[in-house]
Order: C-alpha cells, then structure tokens, then sequence
C-alpha cells in the first residue's frame, strides 16, 4: 500500500488533523501521545506508535530512550505521520516497518507473504521436541512463506538441512533473501511447487502451516483480509478449512517412511477433524494448544 495520494498537510482543515493534534507535535513523546489518539481501534495503540518512532529513529523499539522527549526533524515528523496513516488504515505493522520477529529472529516481511504469528512459534518448539534426538535431521516445509518456521528450525539445530516449498515465486524470494540475511542458504533448498509435489527422498519431518481459513469467515480480521496474502490464507482444495491438511495428510509418508511425521498448524475447532481423518487414514494423531488454549498444532505418525 502507497500513501502518495494521501494529502498530510499540517495543521490545516484538509489534512483532516486540529492544530493540536499529531502535526503540531515536534517531539518524540508528543508524537506518541497524539498517534496513539490517531491508533485507537488498533489493537495496542502506544505499542505500535513506539514500534513506528522506533523505526523512523533507526532505534530498538525496547531501547529506553524512547521514554524520554528526543528531538526530531522536520522529515521525521513527516515519516513519523505517514506511516501512522497507514497503521491507522488498518495495514498490518510489519509490512510498514518491512520487518518482523519471530522465534527472537528478525525477518524481511512483504505483502507477498504472511506476518509471523506468535502462535506459530509453537510448530516451531513441537518439531525440536520431535527431532531432539535425531542426529543430522532433514526435513520439508510446505508453504515457507518468509522462512519463519525453517530459519527457527535451521538456527535452533546446526545439523539440520531443509526443503522448502511454496507456490508462490515472490514468497520464494521473500525467503530467500531472509535465508540469505541468517547464512542458512546452504542448508535450504528453496522450491517454487505445490505442496509435496517437488519432493523426493527420505526425511524426518514434514511440517507446514497451510491456508486453513474458510473463506468468509467472520472471524477473520478485515485488516487481515485485506492486507495479506489471500492464497497463503484460504482454503481453496476443500473449501472447509482442511483441504491442505487432507492432502498433507494423504501425502506426507511418501517423503519421510513409516518412521517420520507430520507436523501442521490449524485452526480454531479444526483439530478433531483433522485427527479423525488421519486416524481414519491409518495413522495416529494428537494436538496440542497454544498459549490461548486453543488447540493450534496437530502430529500425525504411522502406527
């Protein structure tokens, strides 16, 4: 999203803005306190007017000077308001400030891919558990988007090497230059295919976080819908939010044998369908939740 046809002009009647208000500001706490006004229906307004100051100032946002008054210049009060204009939007945080963390790792986002989610992080510590004592693991992601998953994985175990697979060329690109960034390109092989499709040879694991939202569901966020990647989102197999975990399923022993495993993050309330198909399919399978209770990851292994 572009703001060059947004007119911000201070404290005039058409920039929408009361001479009081963020333009008249040339401080850093006065720009806090009047963004956070302007953030209101974000979820955390101060948080994500600090994360913007932060950024304009080439600070850590956790840097203790951003509690204190800091002088800004007169283009940094104008970066300062345009990017609060598009978090007021509703534009997602990451995609403004063109990073993101994950796993304590810093990540290049874009709008060709998803914003890592913290509850992800929990696909990422139920597949070292599983691979703990597993000497020289290999595995496969399915869907890598930005690499969140595989760079966590691949920074978490020295010895492990990877293939990653995604359907989309500008995510492929998006994770090869954060693969880049962490030293981790002669580790992944990154594949431009459609899910296991490109694959061969034994591995341990398989592991994936695949579209799961069933298109039109209210409770996914507008900001969300409008903003990120609608193929990296939506269910278009089955159209009932299991689709890929179905194909996953049905696919994932031809890559890792009898003695390897399928790891896949879900949705809200999808965890019994997904369990009872693998079951049904002559596996066995489990879940586990995330910090919000709600059961986030399922396992499925061969009998």
């Amino acid at each position: 999203m572009t703001i060059s046809s947004i007119n911000w002009k201070r404290m005039t009647a058409k920039s929408g803005f009361r001479g009081s208000e963020m333009a008249a500001s040339d401080s850093s706490l006065g720009l806090l306190r009047d963004a956070t006004t302007r953030l209101k229906n974000s979820d955390a307004p101060q948080l994500d007017a600090r994360w913007i100051l932060a950024h304009v100032l080439r600070l850590d946002h956790r840097d203790a000077r951003l509690r204190t008054d800091l002088p800004l210049t007169a283009s940094q009060v104008d970066e300062f308001e345009q990017l609060t204009l598009r978090r007021a939007s509703g534009e997602p945080l990451a995609y403004i400030l063109g990073e993101w963390e994950f796993f304590g790792y810093r990540l290049e986002v874009t709008p060709a891919v998803l914003v890592p989610r913290p509850e992800t992080e929990l696909l990422v510590e139920w597949g070292l558990e599983l691979l703990k004592d597993v000497p020289d693991p290999r595995i496969v992601e399915v869907g890598v988007g930005s690499g969140a998953v595989v760079i966590a994985l691949a920074n978490q175990r020295a010895d492990l090497r990877a293939v990653a697979i995604d359907l989309s060329p500008r995510a492929i690109e998006v994770a090869r230059r954060n693969l880049q960034a962490h030293q981790l390109l002669d580790r992944v092989e990154l594949i431009e295919g459609n899910l296991l499709e490109p694959v061969t040879g034994d591995h341990h694991m398989v592991i994936s976080n695949p579209p799961y939202i069933v298109a039109g569901d209210p409770l996914l966020a507008a900001d969300v819908a409008r903003h990120q990647p609608e193929s990296a989102l939506i269910d278009d197999l089955d159209e009932d939010g299991l689709g890929y975990h179905r194909a996953l399923i049905d696919g994932f022993e031809r890559c890792v044998g009898r003695s390897g495993s399928l790891l896949m993050e879900c949705g809200q309330g999808q965890d019994s369908g997904i369990v009872k198909y693998a079951i049904q399919s002559g596996y066995q399978a489990s879940s586990r939740p995330d910090l919000a209770g709600i059961q986030r990851v399922v396992h499925v292994e061969s009998l």
